[in-house]
């Protein structure tokens, strides 16, 4: 295998280690590459271990599943029809508990592996929210007409009309204005002293790096305790609700990367933002980092993800 340092994608920053989850993820299990994923201990940028010589590879590939998805379909090897297209209103893949079941057994019936693949890790009935209904992935934070099927179609829209923004998810973001990065990402944001023309609300994303980040949730298990959410890396302390992940040294596959993520050695201790070393040697980890919803005053959704400390002992 060939070894290939990703400098824009840095495992230290929310997007930049979701992005290169997504990568790894794309890379093994929608183009059948064998594909390793690790972080650079000196950079914490992401390093991919595969047939790949250089990052023009690397972003051939990826236009490749890009190009393989045939509009109106959103997500690769799924069928038109997954998410369910939505107009103005009610998100047509939110439904209450009573009515979940029967929904998913539907939607089955026609995309199976939908179900099996996305279903699980965007929606489920193991937890409810305000409204009633399904728990939504912590990963997707709707806003306005906001829907699932949107935080897949507006970033496969902007990387389709551009192949070079994935280029540029490896190598250097440049942002995008207008291009909201479905949230993911605190950056976003723009006020007034952002903007040469001080204009206010200009948000610009990276199209690349949402675009794999997106891509990276199928790697994340989501459940709930009847009530409340349970999600891999998500974690509940006093008053937050935070994300939590390692970076590791040993090229990892899919499977391990999966395993890794849901050891228990990077919980919070004790309720609280704070994490033990002691299994870090032996699982190849060599720093922790977090994430939380940034609220945005105004705005009525879960707000953007933004880093937060976290203490290690």
């Amino acid at each position: 295998m060939n070894t290939v340092e990703l400098p824009a994608l840095d495992g230290r920053d929310p997007l930049g280690f979701l992005a290169a989850l997504g990568l790894l993820r794309v890379l093994a299990e929608e183009s059948g590459i064998s594909a390793r994923l690790s972080f650079s201990d000196t950079t914490a940028c992401a390093r991919l271990h595969s047939p790949l010589h250089t990052t023009e590879d690397i972003a051939e590939k990826l236009t490749q599943v890009v190009r393989s998805i045939e509009e109106p379909a959103v997500l690769p090897g799924i069928e038109a029809g997954f998410p369910p297209p939505a107009g103005v209103g009610k998100d047509p893949l939110r439904w209450t508990r009573e009515k979940y079941r029967q929904q998913a057994k539907k939607i089955r019936d026609t995309h199976r592996l939908a179900v099996e693949r996305w279903l699980p890790c965007l929606t489920t009935d193991l937890a409810i929210d305000a409204q009633g209904r399904g728990a939504l992935s912590p990963f997707i934070a709707p806003s306005g007409q906001q829907k699932i099927r949107t935080f897949f179609e507006k970033p496969l829209q902007a990387v389709r009309s551009n192949p070079d923004y994935l280029h540029q998810a490896l190598t250097r973001w440049r942002r995008v204005e207008g291009f909201t990065g479905e949230y993911l990402d605190h950056r976003v944001l723009r006020s007034s002293a952002d903007d040469p023309l001080g204009r206010a609300g200009q948000e610009a994303g990276v199209p690349g790096a949402t675009w794999l980040a997106t891509m990276a949730l199928p790697l994340f298990r989501l459940s709930g305790d009847g009530q409340k959410l349970r999600s891999t890396l998500w974690h509940r302390v006093p008053g937050d609700h935070i994300m939590i992940w390692p970076l590791w040294k040993p090229a990892l596959d899919t499977n391990a990367v999966r395993a890794l993520l849901e050891l228990p050695a990077f919980a919070p201790i004790d309720g609280h933002p704070t994490v033990s070393r002691a299994e870090w040697p032996a699982l190849g980890v060599f720093s922790i980092h977090g994430a939380h919803r940034q609220r945005i005053p105004g705005r009525n959704f879960d707000g953007v993800l933004s880093p937060v400390p976290i203490q290690v002992r």
